[in-house]
Order: structure tokens, then C-alpha cells, then sequence
């Protein structure tokens, strides 16, 4: 049985803008992923573009832009303002018809955190997103994400095996493919290698490449011509020979992007070098 692939696009193209959200209607595109929004207005105009165009869509928390962007947790649990945030984004994600919501979880500062200590920490957090889940009735997929100064933290762990320190096999998870570039050069290994045992579990995928010699880095628009392409494709590959099923949600910044064209031109590469079709 294949892989059933979704194609999307992410509200970071335009910034969570709804203003511009015709930018992301790319075509044959069968979803779109946002966060970030300003407003109820904001929300009820993403919903009329989602249904008058008959795609589906995910919430990339938070869900409104004053949230917080990290779950933050401890021993306890997640803290008291991320579940108060959360249990208001599963919430409304669900009475909106959203497919999933995604949330930056695991998140650590660096890696010096003894595993056994992290992973007391996460499973204790997990409880509660577990909670917020079958209260809710909305899945939930984690994006594991570099730390400060571009920390591999949890990546690291996860690299190791440290899938086990969630006490779960029924989450989803979330691929950046920037993050996961850059940890695997700061920990030398082999980006594709390391991806190899994650691959099944993968749900979703953030493309992108990555210009890596600004502070902060930024994501750029994928690009056959770009030197991330390669192992991009390889990743995509990967998961799509391995995932059940995948949400591919094409999610650079507006920061380096030299145009429409060119966006379009790297999503037709990936897209028919993963199927073998082109977009209509």
C-alpha cells in the first residue's frame, strides 16, 4: 500500500497574513497549515478560503499570535499559561474542523540535560497534551526543534532513540527538514541515516532550505538549483517509501524569497520528482 501525500502550503510564505492568502492557493495544493492569526476575523476568513477552495487545514500553534511558540513544561507537567493556551487552541481547532494541530514540543535549551531527567520532564507534559487530545478530539503532531545558539537538544536525543522517552507509539511527528539538517551536520552524522527509523512515525514534513550565515537563519524557498536540494528529496523520499501517509507543507519565510515563480518552480520539482505528476 503507498503513501497517501498531501500537499500544502504554510502560512509562514506570507507571514500568517491573511490579507495575502491567495499567495498560498498554490496549484493541485490540497491543504494549507497556519498559526499566528491576529484576529476572529482572521480565523473566519481562513475558513471561507479552506471550504471555497475544498482544502483541508492545520493548525500550526499558536493559534493566535500573542501565544507562546514553546510548550513550556517541567517535572509537573506543561506549565500553567502553555495548557491554558493549548486547551484554547485544541478547542477551537476542533469546533473549526481543523485536521491536526501542531505544537513546537519537545523543546529544550541545549542538550545538557541528562536523558533520563528529559525524559521524566516530557512524559510528564505528555500527559497533559494527551489529555487536551481525547478532550478535544483533535490529533496532535509534534515538531521537535533546534535550541538556542542552534542547539541539537532534543534532536540529539531523538537521533539516539529518544522516541522511548515519549511513552507513546500513536503520535504524530513533525520533520522540519531545516532543523534537521543543521543538527545533523552539528552532530556529524548522516542526515538521511539518522531520519531512517523515524521515517514510519513521520506525519508531517516542514520544506524548506535553510541560508545558514544569517543570525537567526531563515528558511528559504525550496529550489532543485539550491544546495539543500539534494538531501531534501532524500528525506522526502525516505518518508514517503516509509509514512503510511504525509502531509508535505512547503514553509519558507517571506525573508529571502525571490518570487512566485521561483516557489512554484521548487514545488513542481519536488512534487513530480515524489510522484511522478505535475500540478494542476
Amino acid at each position: 500500500m503507498g503513501c497517501d501525500i498531501t500537499f500544502a502550503t504554510s502560512g509562514a510564505i506570507v507571514m500568517s497574513d491573511v490579507g495575502q492568502i491567495a499567495r498560498m492557493l498554490w496549484p493541485g495544493i490540497d491543504a494549507i497549515e497556519i498559526g499566528s492569526l491576529r484576529s476572529a476575523e482572521d480565523l473566519e476568513l481562513v475558513l471561507e478560503t479552506v471550504r471555497r477552495r475544498g482544502l483541508r487545514w492545520g493548525v500550526h500553534a499558536p493559534l493566535w499570535r500573542s501565544g507562546l511558540r514553546r510548550e513550556e513544561f517541567d517535572a509537573r507537567g506543561l506549565s500553567p499559561a502553555s495548557r491554558t493556551q493549548l486547551d484554547g487552541d485544541f478547542r477551537e481547532a476542533a469546533r473549526c474542523g481543523a485536521q491536526y494541530i501542531l505544537v513546537h514540543f519537545p523543546w529544550f535549551l541545549d542538550a545538557s540535560l541528562p536523558v533520563e531527567q528529559a525524559g521524566a520532564q516530557v512524559q510528564a507534559a505528555m500527559r497533559d497534551l494527551w489529555q487536551l487530545r481525547e478532550r478535544h478530539g483533535i490529533p496532535v503532531v509534534f515538531e521537535f526543534k533546534l535550541g538556542r545558539a542552534r542547539d541539537p537538544g532534543i534532536l540529539a536525543y531523538l537521533m539516539r532513540g529518544g522516541t522511548e522517552m515519549l511513552g507513546q507509539d500513536d503520535f504524530g511527528w513533525c520533520l522540519d527538514v531545516g532543523d534537521w539538517l543543521m543538527a545533523s551536520q552539528a552532530l556529524r552524522v548522516d542526515p538521511v541515516e539518522a531520519f531512517g527509523a523515524l521515517a514510519p512515525r513521520t506525519e508531517v514534513i516542514h520544506v524548506h532550505a535553510v541560508e545558514r550565515a544569517t543570525n537567526p537563519y531563515l528558511w528559504k524557498p525550496i529550489h532543485p538549483e539550491d544546495p539543500d536540494a539534494t538531501a531534501v528529496l532524500a528525506l522526502c523520499d525516505l518518508a514517503v517509501a516509509k509514512s503510511p501517509r504525509l502531509r508535505i507543507v512547503f514553509e519558507h519565510t517571506s525573508h529571502l524569497d525571490p518570487g512566485p515563480e521561483y516557489d512554484l518552480a521548487g514545488y513542481r520539482w519536488l512534487r513530480q520528482a515524489l510522484t511522478g505528476e505535475e500540478p494542476v
